[in-house]
This record gives C-alpha cells, structure tokens and sequence, in this order.
C-alpha cells in the first residue's frame, strides 16, 4: 500500500510544487557558490587560455549533467539522449529548437566542450560573467558575433545555437534568424539538428514554473543526421540568396519534426 501513496505523492502538486522551488533556489544558489570558488580558481590557474577555456566548459558541463539527474532524482522529470555521442564530437554547429527552459542546460551537460550564443545579460553579471568568459560563450549583443561564431567554427570548435533566439510558442511556426544560415555558409558549411521535445510542455515561454503539468515532463534530446550545406552555394548562387533559402528549409525541416506541418509535403532539407 505503501508504493502507491508515495507515487501519488510525488505525482502530486503538495510535493511537485515546492520541489520545483527547490530546484530552482538550488540552481541558483549553487551557480552562485560555484562563481565564486571554482571559477576564480581557475582563471588564476597558470594554464593557456584554450586549456582555461575547456575546463571551465568542462565544470559547467558536469554541474549541468549533475542537475539534471538530481531533478530526475526528484521525480521532477526524465529524460532520454539519442545519439548523444555524435555531441562529443569537436568542429560542429549544433542547431536546436528551443521548447523549454532547461533546454540549453540539456546540451551543454552533453556536449562538454562547445561554445554558445548566451544572453548579453550575463556578460554584465558578477555572478555569471566570469565563467562565460572563461568559457569563450559568445554574446548575442556581440557587435562581432558573426565573425566570432565563423572564427571558432573554422578553428575547429563548435557551436550551440538556438536559431529562433528564444523559447518557442506550442501554437505557432517556428521561425529561425537567418544569422544562422549565413555562419553555417561560412563556415564549416554542415549542421548537427537536434530535436528536442518535452510532454507535457513545461517551463515554456511566458509559463510559471509553478505551472506544473499533471506528471513530470519526459525530454527526448534527439541528435539527427548531418546536414550538408555546400550545395546551397553551388553554381554561383549569391551567399544572401542561398542563406534565404536555407533558412526556409531548416525551419519546415524543423516545423515538421516537431508536429506543426502535419499533412504538407515534404521539401527542402530532408
């Protein structure tokens, strides 16, 4: 008798609400503590900036994957990564969508040594902006972000890029920047898609984190095959027009994997 209560305890808003909370004050907290030991640390460590650079990509990555088993542990969440190892890889650009808060949190925790496109806010943060810079994470108000996105891909780093620069809404077409055309064009000209989905939807945009559905959400983080973009470019084509054109493709490439095309034929990137 005693197995049922507590799973319906655990189901229930009594536990989920506060544990939620919890999770949230945890984060925070322990993001803090961790600015303000780990990171000095290293950046006083007499290593070269690469090495400085990925450990500290290194640490966020495993505080990361930590969290995310410690709300698993919660029963506050699961989840599953399919062809995860393909993330190791180095030289990359991994392009997602972007339905749920945690979602950034899921790819750093796999990928372990790749840059991202962060909020400028954190930048000017005391508690974040150490461990973004010691992580060579780019800016979105960078006035060098494309250059800088272009460079670290030709260096042979990678790259995490959520193209449509925030958390998408259930009931509308995803709709990506076309900056993100023009850096995969020029550079290493291939994309890594992962598709990430989370049911039932929880932590969406303009959502209450209190908000919570009637059992935890499941992600699937879904990495898919390799995109080639060399061929955009063929015959002459101008690098505008064929970003234009790519740019349309991901997102119906996109907009179909994640349920929003159902009944329309499919085109474009496949």
């Amino acid at each position: 008798m005693s197995e049922p209560w507590a799973h319906r305890f655990l189901l229930s808003p009594a536990y989920r609400v506060p544990a939620t909370g919890f999770g949230f004050v945890l984060f925070g907290a322990g993001a803090t503590l961790i600015s303000l030991t780990a990171f000095p640390m290293i950046y006083l460590m007499p290593l070269r900036k690469r090495h400085k650079e990925k450990l500290t990509r290194f640490v966020i990555s495993t505080i990361f994957m930590s969290y995310v088993r410690l709300l698993r542990g919660l029963c506050l969440l699961t989840y599953e990564f399919r062809n995860s190892a393909q993330l190791k890889e180095m030289n990359q650009l991994i392009v997602a969508n972007h339905p749920s808060l945690l979602d950034v949190v899921f790819l750093i925790a796999i990928t372990g040594d790749a840059s991202c496109i962060v909020k400028g806010a954190l930048w000017k943060n005391p508690f974040t902006a150490m461990p973004v810079r010691s992580a060579n994470y780019i800016s979105n108000t960078d006035t060098q972000l494309f250059s800088r996105c272009v460079d670290l891909l030709n260096a042979g780093g990678s790259l995490i890029v959520f193209p449509e620069g925030t958390r998408s809404h259930p009931e509308e077409l995803l709709k990506f920047h076309r900056g993100l055309s023009n850096i995969a064009l020029s550079s290493i000209q291939k994309i890594t898609p992962v598709l990430i989905s989370c049911n039932p939807p929880t932590l969406m945009k303009n959502q209450h984190w209190y908000d919570i559905s009637n059992e935890p959400p499941h992600f699937i983080i879904d990495v898919l095959p390799v995109i080639s973009t060399d061929h955009y470019m063929a015959d002459g084509q101008l690098q505008s027009a064929a970003a234009r054109q790519l740019n349309r493709d991901l997102e119906f490439y996109f907009n179909r994997l994640t349920g929003r095309l159902v009944g329309q034929i499919e085109n474009g990137v496949n």
